[in-house]
C-alpha cells in the first residue's frame, strides 16, 4: 500500500507538468512578466498551393500546427474568431531539377526548390506584423538510384518538415518582437 502511494506520487511528479500547465514547456516572458494566454492564441489558415505539385499544402500545413504545437510558444486555435493572430501560407515556386545526369539522359540525383510566402496578421486590427522575410525558401537534394535512396514523396516530406521548422521560428520571432520591441 505505502509502495503503490510514492509510486503514484512519483508518476504525478513527473507528469504533473503537462497536467497542471496545459501545455509542454514553459509560456514565453517579456521582463520576466509571463505573456497571456490571450496574446498567444493563434489560428493557422490551410496553406495555399500555387504550384503544380498535389498534396503539399495539406501536409505543410499540418506539419506547421504540429512544430507550433511542439515549440510552445502560441497556443494553436482551431477557432477563427478566438484567435489573436492569424498565420497565413502560400506556396508559390515548387521546381525539380535534374542535378547529375547518367548517360542516357536518366536523373540519377534531384534537387527540389520551393518557395513559401507566410504572413501573420493581428486578428482585431488586421495590421500585419512585420516579419524578417515574407518568402520562405527550402531546398533539398535525393536520389532513387544512388546513395540514401528516397523518393520525391519522401524528399519533400523532409523538405516540408524543415519549412515548417523555418515558418514556426521567423512568425514566433516577428510575435515576439511586435509585442516586446526586442529581437531574441
Amino acid at each position: 500500500m505505502k509502495q503503490g502511494i510514492v509510486f503514484f506520487f512519483f508518476i504525478f511528479a513527473f507528469s504533473g507538468c503537462a497536467f497542471l500547465f496545459k501545455e509542454p514547456g514553459r509560456p514565453p516572458k517579456i521582463d520576466g512578466v509571463p505573456i497571456p494566454d490571450s496574446k498567444r492564441l493563434i489560428y493557422i489558415q490551410n496553406v495555399r498551393n500555387n504550384t503544380y505539385s498535389p498534396g503539399m499544402h495539406t501536409r505543410l500545413t499540418q506539419m506547421i500546427i504540429e512544430e507550433i504545437d511542439r515549440r510552445g510558444r502560441f497556443i494553436t486555435t482551431r477557432e477563427k474568431t478566438l484567435a489573436k493572430y492569424r498565420l497565413y501560407a502560400e506556396i508559390v515556386h515548387y521546381q525539380q531539377v535534374g542535378d547529375l545526369m547518367d548517360l542516357a539522359d536518366r536523373q540519377i540525383t534531384s534537387e527540389l526548390f520551393v518557395v513559401t510566402r507566410v504572413e501573420i496578421i493581428e486578428a482585431e486590427t488586421g495590421n500585419k506584423i512585420p516579419m524578417e522575410r515574407s518568402e520562405i525558401p527550402g531546398r533539398v537534394h535525393f536520389s532513387t538510384q544512388v546513395g540514401f535512396r528516397e523518393s520525391e514523396l519522401e524528399a519533400q516530406n523532409r523538405l516540408l518538415r524543415v519549412m515548417a521548422l523555418r515558418i514556426a521560428e521567423e512568425s514566433e520571432r516577428a510575435w515576439y518582437y511586435s509585442l516586446s520591441g526586442i529581437l531574441n
